[in-house]
């Protein structure tokens, strides 16, 4: 169907997501120490943080990450 969940086709590819607040979309970002980004992906604002961070920092060399806590997860304590 062209609807699904209240979505218009293609909002998903496009990294729009509808809440209570209106449309809404996420960045998720790897930077180096001073702030130069590395990687970054975006999604819909209602999809989760946590399972956007294995991507980002896979490959990457850190001897030290820092993470808002909507990233805090084993799987990614452990990488």
């Amino acid at each position: 169907s062209a609807r699904r969940r209240g979505e218009k086709r293609g909002s998903e590819d496009q990294a729009i997501g509808r809440s209570r607040g209106g449309l809404s979309t996420k960045i998720h970002m790897a930077v180096r120490g001073l702030g130069c980004p590395v990687r970054f992906t975006l999604t819909a604002g209602q999809k989760g943080d946590a399972p956007q961070a294995a991507a980002l920092i896979e490959g990457l060399s850190a001897e030290v990450v820092m993470a808002d806590a909507a990233y805090d997860a084993d799987h990614l304590r452990q990488a």
